[in-house]
């Protein structure tokens, strides 16, 4: 069997167990051992917006499916994890489970062992635990209780997903409401509900495109399914502009703390695209964000050879969508409630949308 055929094969065994999920109901496992018990650790373990740790318990019970004798918690790289899981469960987690593209990847962070030690400080911690706990139950279960244990994670899944479908996404009547009133709805959703940097970007993203789309200037980033940092993704920025398929205004948007590590993080990225010379600027939160670098001065920094800009993000967004028609703030924000509306968007997410545009 060729990596391919692989890969295959495990996309279809999780279709295949996400399939037979839906035909599941609560009281077809409560006769499990430990009912009780280990329906505490699967809601630890998926009930929750941290995606990794289910995506790790996912990776080991298809690598122990592809290999009876892998061992998850003592050699849990040995099943080859990031290509069974970013080109076949991936792919069949896609628009039915909230995950990313890369899930137990980023918690186990090429850890061979999955214990109480790995467990510990990792965020949220009882997830991690939970599924270092479910692991150790599917390892010492009998192969009948075993397969038990690995439908009820599946069912816990599809369970989970459904609880965050069932959350209907608002859409706005922009006709109700002023260019400036919905500008601060959706500054608050911004800073309120920034997903780890997600909507900053998407929105900056969709409103620049929206100004641009009448211009021979290309708006590009924002809302691609590109995942990793800009250096391990080669994206010169976030966001950028182009001219005649070169690009020449860079933008990284955030309301992160910005330190002389994100400044060498952005060098490196744009040493390594062949774009040091090109102009960028940090849309942030003004001065929260930038409290850590001395030197600024007028919104600009010079940082070893480096200038950079920095730029107010709720000007910057109330700005933009000062431009915009009331028709285009309309189709913005139909794009946006597509978005928010998607599978892997947190409940936090969706529920502070319809919270603020309610």
């Amino acid at each position: 069997m060729n990596v391919a055929q692989r890969n295959e094969r495990a996309k279809q065994y999780v279709i295949d167990k996400l399939d037979l999920a839906s035909d599941f109901t609560e009281s077809d496992f409560q006769n499990i051992p430990n009912y009780d018990y280990i329906k505490s650790i699967l809601l630890a373990l998926i009930f929750v917006p941290a995606k990794g740790f289910r995506g790790v318990v996912a990776t080991a019970i298809t690598g122990k499916y592809l290999n009876p004798n892998y061992d998850p918690l003592n050699d849990f790289y040995s099943c080859n994890p990031r290509s069974i899981f970013e080109q076949g469960i991936f792919y069949a987690f896609e628009n039915r489970i909230p995950c990313g593209k890369s899930d137990p990847l980023n918690v186990a962070k090429n850890i061979n062992v999955l214990d109480d030690a790995w467990a510990k400080g990792k965020r949220p911690q009882a997830s991690a635990q939970a599924a270092v706990d479910y692991l150790h139950c599917i390892e010492a279960a009998s192969n009948e209780e075993q397969e038990d244990l690995i439908n009820y994670f599946f069912f816990k899944l599809v369970e989970y997903a459904n609880s965050i479908a069932s959350i209907q996404i608002i859409v706005p009547d922009q006709q109700e409401l002023a260019n400036q009133v919905s500008a601060n709805k959706l500054l608050e959703f911004v800073l309120r509900f920034p997903e780890s940097g997600t909507i900053p970007q998407l929105v900056v993203s969709k409103l620049m495109k929206k100004l641009y789309s009448t211009s021979t200037v290309v708006v590009e980033g924002g809302d691609e399914s590109v995942f990793g940092t800009n250096t391990t993704s080669k994206k010169p920025a976030d966001i950028w502009l182009e001219s005649s398929n070169t690009p020449y205004n860079l933008f990284e948007v955030t309301v992160k703390k910005i330190d002389a590590k994100r400044l060498d993080d952005c060098i490196q990225s744009l040493h390594s695209v062949g774009m040091l010379e090109k102009q960028v600027s940090f849309v942030c939160r003004i001065p929260e964000d930038i409290n850590s670098l001395s030197g600024v001065q007028n919104g600009a920094l010079n940082y070893k050879g480096k200038q950079f800009n920095f730029v107010e993000i709720r000007s910057f967004i109330l700005s933009m969508m000062a431009f915009l028609s009331a028709q285009e703030v309309h189709e913005v924000m139909l794009e946006l409630q597509s978005f928010i509306s998607q599978i892997e968007r947190p409940i936090t997410t969706r529920n502070g949308w319809n919270s603020i545009f309610c």
